[in-house]
């Protein structure tokens, strides 16, 4: 028997291409470099978000910054309308911080003109800083503009033997007589204020004198710090025995030059009274003026037809009365100017009691007393009398501005009968932190 033939009945091994090793060494390549070129492109994209995002975020701390240094100029601008000047200070809030100053210069330290103010401030968010200034200028008008006032404790009246021009605030009923010189000559409008409720009887009212209720309602009188005197009062009370620019009791100049810089801190204290007889008085300047402080009373009178005269930058500071007697003067005579154009000065009356200006004596200063301020020759600035101020010769003359409780004429009642109040607002120095700041034009820049 023959074997069989198993050739025959198998099927044929499918036959398979020849393998090729560049073949997927070439598949390799092209899918590494897909996937490089993604890797690329994911990466630049992703680095492109991320210089956005970086630049976005700049961007948004730029602008943060600038807004803090915004809030900053702000602030400085609310500080300077207390009258605080070169507040300094830093301040941090959430995630960014304010660095402040006002100067009283440029930024590169050259000087402002007169009554000029810088306020600047460096805004700070991460890494992003900037720095912005701002000019103000000082307004030398009161807190309420262009409005003296008498608070008043009556009805009040206006009589024909006075004069009263620009712009007065009374706090009760007003009666003017007829024939009463209001606004005239004329100038600027006067206008009587008064508060709601209350009334302006009499009087020729016409374009230069009209009345009627203040838009701001009920006005009293602004505050008047007076720590800064009364503790030069205690060191005055302290003095235990003279020497240098102490002196234990009493004390009388006369027929003499004092120069108040040659004492120390350009101060005198008396524990006791001053007499001024006959006496030039000068020292001080506007950032430090000379101080002359007694416990008791400061009295300036004329020696042997020697006059007392003192210069500006003068500060005196009375436990109890401040006199002033023939022909005395206060301060520089700058009539001769507008008051608006009249030279900064830091003169000051300060009186714990009473404060008496005589006849043919000229007062160019800021002038307080708690008790009563009598004006029978003239002065120039500020009257602030918490209780009453008292105005009732035909040589009366005021030029400024009051801030007064009451005011009496002749009789000691709620009036004006004579002399002249020439309320011009205008001053020289912040003593009632009423200052108000208005921003130069164009002047917010980036340095």
């Amino acid at each position: 028997m023959s074997s069989p033939n198993y050739k025959s009945n198998c099927r044929s091994a499918p036959e398979f291409p020849e393998h090729n090793p560049q073949s997927g060494f070439g598949m390799t390549l092209i899918a590494i470099t897909i996937a490089i070129v993604m890797g690329i492109s994911v990466a630049a994209y992703m680095r492109q978000v991320s210089t956005q995002d970086l630049q976005f975020q700049n961007s948004y701390a730029a602008s943060q910054a600038y807004w803090a240094a915004l809030s900053g100029i702000e602030y400085g601008l609310y500080k300077s309308e207390l009258g605080e000047a070169n507040v300094t200070g830093t301040y941090t809030f959430f995630n960014a911080s304010i660095s402040m100053d006002t100067l009283e210069t440029y930024t590169d330290g050259s000087a402002l003109p007169d009554f000029w103010y810088a306020v600047t401030s460096q805004g700070v968010v991460g890494s992003a800083q900037r720095d912005l200034r701002i000019l103000t200028k000082k307004s030398l008008k009161t807190i309420w503009g262009d409005v003296s006032i008498i608070e008043g404790t009556g009805n009040f009246k206006i009589r024909n033997g006075c004069t009263l021009n620009d712009s007065l605030y009374i706090g009760q009923n007003v009666a003017v007589q007829a024939g009463t010189a209001i606004g005239d000559p004329p100038g600027e409008p006067t206008h009587l204020y008064i508060p709601p409720g209350k009334s302006v009887t009499g009087g020729q009212e016409d374009a230069n004198f009209t009345s009627g209720a203040h838009p701001q309602g009920w006005l009293f009188n602004p505050d008047f710090n007076t720590d800064p005197y009364d503790s030069l009062l205690d060191i005055a009370n302290a003095i235990t025995v003279t020497s240098g620019n102490k002196f234990k009791r009493n004390k009388r100049f006369k027929n003499v030059v004092i120069d108040l810089n040659t004492y120390a801190d350009s101060t005198i204290y008396v524990k006791g009274n001053l007499k001024l007889q006959g006496c030039t008085v000068t020292g001080g300047d506007t950032t430090r003026p000379a101080v002359v402080v007694a416990t008791k009373d400061i009295v300036c009178e004329n020696r042997s037809g020697t006059e007392t005269t003192l210069g500006d930058n003068i500060v005196f500071i009375a436990g109890d009365d401040i006199r002033t007697y023939d022909h005395s003067e206060f301060g520089v005579d700058y009539s001769a100017l507008s008051p608006e154009n009249r030279p900064h000065t830091f003169n000051l009356m300060y009186a714990y009691d009473y404060l008496f200006i005589d006849n043919n004596v000229d007062v160019w200063s800021q002038i307080f007393a708690t008790d009563d301020i009598r004006l029978d020759g003239s002065a120039h600035g500020i009257m602030y009398a918490p209780d009453k101020f008292t105005f009732r010769t035909n040589a009366s003359k005021l030029e400024g501005a009051v801030f007064i409780h009451k005011c009496v004429g002749n009789g000691g009642v709620n009036r004006l009968d004579h002399g002249s109040m020439n309320l011009n607002h205008y001053f020289n120095e912040d003593y009632f932190k009423t200052y108000d700041y208005g921003v130069i034009n164009n002047s917010l820049l980036e340095f």
